[in-house]
């Protein structure tokens, strides 16, 4: 019967997010919006979160949030409530299953929207307006997220001192050194392009790259890292970068077989050409 009833619930999410045209990904259970893109860190466990939210049931009605204007709108108290932005330690249950989780989906800086079933959510109970075995959404504006890890890798990057060695810093994040400037066309993230990149460790260690040169890069593929397309878009035709790669534009806060969580990478790249 749980089993059926959350099937149901997750059709009628379904049905939501295709009456507004958004594109999601589901990962355990949860429904996860994009609406703001942001390159910051994704949070992890244990992570300090601070964020802003408005909570609403899929008819529109808010129920909750933190945001004083939609408050007034939704006809909620204002004396009573607080508009501060909610500071927490994310995935450790001290605040709902599907709020709780849903954050570890998001990035800093990123506005999304997360939405799940009744099962993460209040259950059988009726809260306030919500109704028993309801679906729930949560608008989240993830401001700032911190934890030992993430302050572990800033402090790594600001010891290299990048700036001073001539490197240029990105709005994302992403450092870059121009080491040969080539024509003045650059790339954007629809071109199909050739060329050839390398990632290493700060120690040397090879983790990434291409076996030969002069090959066919599709930058709009997932299975190349972020700040590597940032830096092909950085880069003119027949121009040699150098990048520096926090994980957030890596490999992330879950790494892979070759690659720690959190791990910053180096990355020499060159393009060739431009289809």
């Amino acid at each position: 019967l749980e089993e059926e009833r959350t099937i149901n619930e997750n059709r009628s999410i379904e049905s939501f997010l295709s009456a507004n045209k958004w594109t999601y990904t589901k990962i355990d259970g949860l429904y996860h919006v994009v609406r703001v893109s942001s390159f910051g860190y994704q949070v992890s466990e244990g992570d300090t979160v601070e964020f802003n939210y408005s909570g609403y049931t899929l008819d529109g009605k808010v129920f909750d949030t933190n945001d004083k204007k939609v408050a007034k709108i939704a006809k909620l108290d204002t004396i009573i409530r607080s508009f501060d932005t909610i500071i927490t330690v994310a995935g450790k249950g001290r605040l709902i299953d599907g709020l709780d989780d849903g954050l570890l989906q998001i990035r800093e800086g990123e506005r999304a929207t997360i939405l799940f079933s009744s099962s993460y959510g209040f259950g059988n109970n009726a809260i306030g307006s919500i109704k028993p075995w309801s679906p729930l959404a949560y608008d989240i504006e993830l401001v700032r997220v911190n934890g030992p890890n993430i302050q572990k890798e800033k402090n790594f990057i600001e010891d290299l001192n990048l700036t001073t060695n001539g490197f240029s810093e990105h709005a994302s994040g992403l450092f870059y050194k121009k080491i040969l400037l080539g024509s003045d066309i650059e790339p954007t993230i629809n071109d199909t392009i050739y060329g050839w990149y390398k990632g290493t460790l700060p120690n040397g260690t090879v983790v990434d790259g291409m076996s030969s040169e002069n090959k066919q890069i599709i930058l709009s593929a997932e299975s190349i890292p972020v700040g590597v397309r940032l830096g092909f878009m950085l880069t003119r035709k027949t121009g040699i970068t150098d990048l520096v790669l926090p994980s957030y534009l890596g490999f992330g806060n879950k790494g892979n077989r070759l690659v720690e969580p959190y791990q910053t990478i180096n990355y020499s790249i060159r393009l060739d050409s431009i289809k």
